[in-house]
């Protein structure tokens, strides 16, 4: 009997040791959730409390739902022209974590009206729909005379003067490029519209094969929304996490 009394009685002692390990880890949870979401999301990478929560939750959340596309390192794929997260060249924003939260929200082309939606690389294969009316469809000749002169922009190949003024007509002109890449063609992140003249490219490596591939096919990833996914928790430690793999950025706190 009294051996089945002390059995009892640790039953009873571990018993309340695993509740009150519950409610402890509970209490420190709903902490640590508290402490993300009363942070300014761009300072959280310079608070001593908040930066390894965010980090630690964020590694998790983007193991299960970024890494898919953007790959567990983060450096994304020029072959499927998803971006590399751990450089400075940003498609949208400037890298902020508040500027990647809006994004992990709302997508990419992914159907949420609060998303960003502006900029899609249209197939100038085809008819291109535009704003009021169709753009024609290229042909070969004046897709290869787009191709010089984005290539002569960058610093690569060696084309005629001639070939490379057409292109540059073509892309500031009569095939609105311009309208999404500016007439500089310095891109507008904005929008989404990346730089063509910086030697950094989205698809591929800038070959002639491959800026004639996204020319006559055009380009419009989609990231998801997970504002219906994640918890606000979840989606403020996967910004930062994000943020905190690039070089740091003017006003992400530092």
């Amino acid at each position: 009997m009294i051996g089945g009394r002390r059995l009892l009685w640790f039953v009873a002692l571990a018993l309340a040791v695993a509740i009150a390990a519950t409610l402890f880890a509970h209490a420190r949870s709903t902490e640590q959730r508290v402490l993300l979401m009363r942070t300014d999301p761009d300072a959280i990478l310079d608070e001593d409390r908040a930066r390894p929560v965010a980090l630690a939750e964020g590694a998790r959340v983007y193991a299960a739902h970024c890494a898919s596309c953007h790959g567990a390192d983060a450096k994304g794929s020029r072959e499927r022209a998803v971006p590399d997260m751990t450089d400075d060249d940003f498609l949208y924003g400037s890298g902020r974590a508040s500027e990647i939260e809006q994004i992990v929200l709302h997508g990419i082309h992914a159907g949420d009206t609060r998303g960003w939606d502006l900029a899609s690389m249209p197939a100038y294969a085809r008819a291109v729909p535009y704003t009021r009316e169709a753009l024609p469809p290229l042909t070969p000749a004046q897709l290869r005379d787009v191709v010089a002169f984005l290539r002569a922009a960058n610093g690569s190949g060696d084309y005629p003067q001639a070939a490379v003024d057409r292109g540059r007509q073509l892309f500031t002109r009569d095939a609105g490029c311009y309208d999404c890449h500016s007439p500089d063609a310095r891109g507008d992140s904005s929008i989404g519209a990346p730089n063509l003249v910086d030697g950094k490219w989205l698809r591929g490596n800038g070959s002639e094969a491959d800026i004639t591939r996204t020319l006559e096919r055009g380009l419009a990833g989609v990231s998801p929304a997970f504002a219906r996914v994640l918890t606000p928790e979840e989606v403020r430690a996967v910004s930062v996490y994000v943020a905190s793999l690039h070089p740091p950025v003017k006003g992400s706190g530092e």
